[in-house]
């Protein structure tokens, strides 16, 4: 499903408008049109509905007008409370206010303080669009609680007044709509962070942006990743297939006190079809990865009693990878100078994909420009406060301007990023994809390894990066809500993740 971002949005309409010749109104019209439409089909067996629609002076306003004319010319009576005075409105949302008037329609101007509650049985919330870049004004809040604490059904008019369109940030506090209309394509933000709480359910209205002009748009290409969009990526085995031919996988992590991460890791590609694992060992730890892994294998490494890999290991493990169709170095390697210097080593080195996550992404925030000397395919995993150290960016500044800044990244990286958020994004060469399935049970130890054994199990089988990610992402959230549906969301720990992912991963085989 094609997202756009916030700019995007403007753009399109100043596209529509100056190189298409689309009148301003004439999109505002049908918005209006649309919404009425579906308004309509939700009152219709309803006696003497009543219908408030809260209009704020922008373009979210001139639709909500737009709406309360069609909703008159369908004998309905709808009540505008309009923030601002006539005067302040923009000139296409003056045009449809000037029409209202002529037509009767009641409307109260300049109702700021106005204190009445909304008893209503559906409200159209026009309040606040997609140009939303600040906290909600303080004047403005009132509306908000208002619409809010209504018992009548809350429509949207493109996105809930007061959620930001690009990271899905409302604050203080967003509208919280039963429905959300948006005009031509879903915003990003409606399926980030505060999204999908605030959103509602979400139908797409139509209202004649040309095709075309999608081509002239800038910046990354957004997607809303679904399950019909990966689902084609798995096939079922054949049935002359052997381990050697099922994808053979070399994982590089774990280290003393960490050695779950290899495991989990392991498990995570075997779980989704690898046939072969063997997972690199320090000496002194190597037992507990022995009892950890029944299925995994594992290369022992001389660590001189330190628990971790140490960078006169390089030799033996680099002789390693040639048996592999994918590396996975990171998970739980640990902070020691060495174990970074060997790591950088191999990643500067490696000549088959490689997956980098978790303890591997700190030699980028000591070289950026080792992604530059990177020859294969590869992937990274990093979540925000990785990000953060990859980009000497402060976290939250990362959480604020997240689409702009990750757009900047994009341009000069040349493999697959997937950014850890709430959803997580997958990100190769100019395309996004916003993943569908997930929930905050995923916010628990280990399961980032497994996803990292994931992504390098379907690389072995022979998925491109992009696709090995995509369907990884994808499987690795909707694992956990199957989970959660029958265990609540709360207490489920990493492997209740690999418990799911055989029954899930046969729906699609079959």
């Amino acid at each position: 499903m094609k997202l756009l971002t916030q700019s995007q949005a403007k753009e399109l309409d100043k596209l529509s408008i100056e190189n298409f010749k689309i009148k301003g109104t004439q999109l505002m019209e049908t918005a209006g049109k649309k919404i009425s439409k579906f308004l309509i089909g939700h009152v219709q067996n309803i006696d003497n509905p009543t219908i408030a629609i809260v209009c704020g002076k922008g373009n979210n306003g001139g639709d909500g007008f737009a709406a309360a004319k069609f909703l008159h010319s369908n004998k309905y009576n709808p009540q505008i409370f309009c923030i601002y005075s006539l005067d302040k409105l923009s000139h296409e949302a003056r045009y449809f206010a000037d029409q209202c008037i002529d037509l009767g329609i009641s409307i109260q101007f300049s109702c700021i303080n106005l204190i009445d509650d909304l008893k209503y049985d559906y409200i159209i919330d026009g309040l606040l669009g997609t140009g939303v870049t600040q906290p909600v004004k303080e004047i403005l809040w009132p509306w908000v609680t208002k619409m809010n604490k209504s018992q009548g059904k809350v429509i949207s008019i493109d996105i809930p007044s007061g959620l930001h369109a690009d990271i899905g940030i409302a604050e203080p506090e967003g509208v919280r709509a039963d429905y959300t209309i948006t005009m031509g394509y879903p915003k990003v933000g409606l399926m980030m962070r505060d999204g999908p709480l605030l959103s509602g359910k979400i139908y797409v209205a139509d209202i004649g942006f040309p095709d075309e002009a999608l081509n002239y748009l800038n910046g990354l290409k957004w997607n809303f990743l679904l399950e019909k969009d990966i689902s084609y990526l798995l096939k079922p085995l054949n049935v002359d297939t052997n381990k050697y031919k099922q994808g053979k996988v070399f994982i590089i992590a774990g280290s003393k006190g960490m050695t779950g991460a290899a495991a989990l890791c392991s498990f995570g590609a075997f779980r989704v079809g690898a046939g072969l694992v063997i997972s690199a060992a320090p000496r002194s730890i190597n037992d507990i990865y022995e009892k950890k892994m029944t299925e995994a294998m594992t290369m022992i490494c001389d660590d001189d009693d330190k628990g971790c890999f140490l960078l006169k290991n390089y030799e033996e493990v680099s002789k390693k990878i040639d048996w592999a169709d994918v590396v996975i170095i990171g998970p739980g390697i640990g902070l020691d100078n060495q174990t970074i210097h060997f790591a950088e080593k191999i990643i500067r080195t490696c000549n088959k994909p490689i997956v980098i996550d978790a303890d591997g992404l700190r030699v980028f925030a000591r070289n950026k420009k080792l992604f530059d000397n990177i020859k294969v395919p590869f992937v990274i995993t990093p979540h925000y406060g990785e990000m953060s150290s990859i980009l000497d960016i402060d976290s939250q500044l990362i959480k604020n301007q997240f689409p702009s800044i990750v757009n900047n990244f994009m341009d000069s990286f040349k493999g697959v990023l997937v950014a850890k958020n709430a959803p997580s994004c997958t990100f190769f060469r100019n395309n996004v994809h916003i993943n569908s399935s997930g929930n905050p049970g995923l916010s628990t130890a280990g399961t980032g390894d497994i996803l990292a054994g994931m992504i390098g199990g379907f690389i072995a089988q022979g998925l491109n990066i992009e696709d090995a990610s995509r369907l990884a992402v994808y499987i690795h959230g909707k694992a956990a809500d199957n989970y959660v549906n029958n265990n609540g969301m709360r207490g489920m720990i990493a492997s209740d993740i690999l418990n799911e992912i055989p029954s899930l991963l046969s729906h699609y085989e079959n």
